[in-house]
């Protein structure tokens, strides 16, 4: 058996291997951690925090998975069952609340709800003097709900758009009434893809930190960073960071649980759905609901900053924050090119093998993005700790004053998060492209004793090429969003635009963090429009 492995060993498998190898690594690492004595601190949190961190995190995620859902799933419905005016502006731009980062828009919100914000000055304008404290964890749900609600309409709108309409109009010819053909057809059909994109928003929220960091909502993410950087204890945030992955894990699975052994799948031929021409009261209702939609998630906060950044353009042309953008550009350029090559490498692999050993790598590459930030965090650092402990008697012969933390302390660990983090988006965008072309192309070129390396080249990327830069503009976009992670490992004195914004908000300077905001929601923005209108000059989008 070892024999026949050792045979097979190629460029794909060597690089998979090794990348699943390392990412095991890495989170078996932090879990030795919790076999170590507890500490007092940790015995102060499961005493008199621990339940609170359980109570606030099972609100936050219900109510924001339930808000998001609801937003996701009706603005998904109205686009691809109604005919109205402005439906196919509608159906792209309701994806734009993806480029505005949760703690950008919890920052604005903040910074408008204040005593002497817009919203409080115009209430007290009217004769209205109710304070409304958004810094809660209802505004945090809230926050959440509106800004990652795209990741549900687009699963529910793609699984709405593939059924066919045959199921629906067989009902209406059985006399079927419309409420009972939407709780008897349509939801069941999109169930799984509104679960999906339910728990995508879930681990968005599990993940984040800016949000409930700034409003004071104690959760576990929140509970990791106060553990480690407040506290100093870094066996407590791993002993937090443990119960968090069995919350993700109890998520992922719950979908797979409730649905027992009822299948959504049918061999049917699909059939586009008919829209429905609405009346004009009717259409009027739908245009002002997806307008609020797009207002509260993406529109009233960015403009809030464009007023922020007349005030305070001269920021953005500081040479700190020239240098702050080439470092973002920088680090997020190699991380994305350097996750995208290694996804491109696992699928490859697994598309010549079907080994035990093929699926076990594919397992362990694809659980990053299951994983919050703050824990993958914890376990890249504990990982680059043991490993410059292991490689310091070389430092030491390479240079005899070398300090002890040198991998730990450098751009390398917090790119090899990045990766992890990642690289199962990554993944999901080049394979799909891949089963589409699939595999005979491939064949034929080994079969006329073409190289793998050199088949790669001349026949996969190029066949495979609008995945690929699907999958790096995705990755490049998440990584400059990214705040746990970049908080946690970046080196001493480097920042990403993501942290400036942070810390200018920490330090109450919502106005000068409206600038860099701007940058990353314009890069954002403008690579989510390219991804949506990068087929047939932009007719792509229904």
């Amino acid at each position: 058996m070892i024999k026949k492995h050792i045979k097979s060993l190629n460029l794909f498998s060597i690089i998979s291997i090794i990348s699943a190898i390392l990412i095991m690594m890495a989170l078996i690492n932090m879990f030795s951690n919790i076999l170590s004595p507890p500490s007092d601190t940790w015995y102060h949190i499961k005493n008199y925090l621990l339940a609170e961190y359980l109570k606030n995190t099972f609100i936050l995620i219900f109510f924001t998975g339930l808000l998001s859902g609801f937003l996701g799933f009706m603005s998904a419905y109205i686009v691809t069952f109604y005919e109205f005016k402005g439906r196919k502006l509608f159906s792209w731009i309701l994806i734009l609340p993806l480029a505005l980062p949760s703690y950008i828009a919890a920052f604005i919100y903040s910074d408008m709800f204040s005593y002497t914000g817009i919203f409080s000055r115009t209430l007290r304008s009217i004769g209205i003097n109710k304070y409304i404290d958004i810094m809660s964890i209802s505004g945090a749900i809230v926050i959440f709900s509106f800004t990652l609600y795209p990741y549900v309409y687009m699963l529910v709108k793609s699984s709405l758009s593939k059924n066919s309409s045959l199921f629906i109009e067989n009902a209406k010819l059985l006399k079927a009434k419309p409420l009972r053909i939407f709780t008897k057809i349509v939801l069941p059909l999109t169930r799984p893809a509104l679960f999906g994109g339910v728990l995508l928003v879930l681990l968005e929220t599990l993940n984040d930190y800016g949000v409930v960091r700034y409003f004071g909502v104690r959760v576990f993410s929140y509970a990791i960073f106060d553990s480690w950087f407040r506290l100093g204890d870094l066996t407590s945030a791993v002993r937090l960071s443990a119960i968090v992955l069995i919350i993700v894990f109890i998520l992922v699975n719950l979908e797979k649980i409730l649905r027992g052994r009822k299948k959504y799948t049918a061999n049917v031929k699909t059939k586009p759905i008919i829209k429905k021409q609405v009346n004009r009261y009717f259409e009027i209702l739908i245009i002002a609901f997806l307008s609020i939609i797009i207002l509260v998630g993406f529109g009233i906060p960015v403009t809030q900053m464009i007023f922020n950044f007349v005030r305070t353009y001269q920021v953005i042309f500081e040479l700190e924050m020239i240098y702050i953008i080439i470092n973002t550009v920088t680090i997020s350029l190699f991380a994305t090119v350097l996750t995208v090559f290694i996804s491109v490498m696992i699928i490859n692999y697994s598309r010549l093998s079907n080994s035990k050993l093929t699926r076990a790598v594919l397992r362990i590459t694809s659980i990053g993005y299951a994983i919050p930030g703050a824990v993958i965090a914890v376990s890249v650092l504990i990982f680059f700790v043991d490993v410059d402990n292991l490689l310091y008697p070389i430092y030491k012969l390479i240079d005899g004053d070398s300090k002890k933390l040198v991998l730990t302390t450098s751009l390398a660990m917090l790119t090899f998060a990045y990766v992890i983090r990642f690289l199962t988006i990554s993944f999901n965008s080049v394979e799909s492209i891949y089963d589409k072309v699939g595999i005979k192309y491939t064949e034929a070129a080994y079969t006329l004793k073409s190289s793998k390396l050199r088949t790669l080249f001349k026949i996969d990327i190029p066949l495979i090429k609008e995945g690929l830069i699907a999958a790096f503009i995705i990755v490049f976009i998440d990584v400059i969003k990214e705040l746990p992670l970049t908080l946690i490992l970046r080196p001493t004195n480097y920042d990403t635009i993501a942290t400036r914004v942070y810390t200018y908000a920490n330090d109450e300077m919502i106005q000068e963090a409206s600038g860099p905001a701007l940058i990353i929601i314009l890069i954002c923005t403008l690579m989510i429009y390219y991804v949506t209108h990068r087929k047939r000059g932009g007719k792509n989008v229904r």
